[in-house]
């Protein structure tokens, strides 16, 4: 395997992949370039695409809906996600014509690979095969963010109904 694909086997979404494969993936990759403080995706914008990060590091923000004064943030860094690490984000968009569900910000410069939805689901249709491998992956990946954000639920209503005094 060359460092390129080894690099990229390490993607949740590609560990499933052979060599091969992972190649024709990335050939309908785009690479895109952004500069510290640039935003990548907007929450609540329309989103087509999946990002996968090839270099830098980005933060995952989302907006509040209760702003209580001035003072309050407006936002709250959900996550922060490191090239090295093998992340991607945006992966909803492959399979739904949604908005954007958060903001990605790169902190720092990043060099990353945009898939879109359009490509993705060719892929699925014309090698099922690997379809399979990577829609798979794509629902364990859900369902792994799906049970993070049920725990969250959990731990802020525990947290609300203690101080609530109930």
């Amino acid at each position: 395997m060359t460092i390129e694909t080894a690099f990229f086997q390490k993607i949740y979404l590609f560990q499933d992949l052979d060599e091969d494969e992972i190649k024709v993936v990335l050939s309908h990759a785009h690479s895109r370039q952004y500069p510290a403080g640039a935003v990548i995706i907007k929450e609540g914008e329309p989103g087509d695409s999946m990002f996968i990060m090839g270099q830098g590091e980005v933060e995952i923000t989302k907006q509040l809906t209760l702003v209580l004064d001035e003072d309050t943030p407006k936002e709250r860094v959900m996550i922060r996600l490191k090239a090295e690490n093998g992340v991607s984000f945006g992966e909803m968009a492959l399979l739904e014509n949604e908005v954007r569900s958060a903001t990605v910000t790169a902190s720092s410069p990043c060099r990353l690979l945009e898939l879109p939805r359009e490509d993705f689901l060719n892929l699925v249709h014309q090698d099922p095969v690997m379809g399979v491998k990577l829609l798979f992956r794509l629902a364990q990946l859900l369902s792994k963010h799906l049970r993070k954000t049920n725990q969250d639920v959990v731990k802020l209503t525990t947290a609300l109904a203690i101080s609530l005094g109930g």
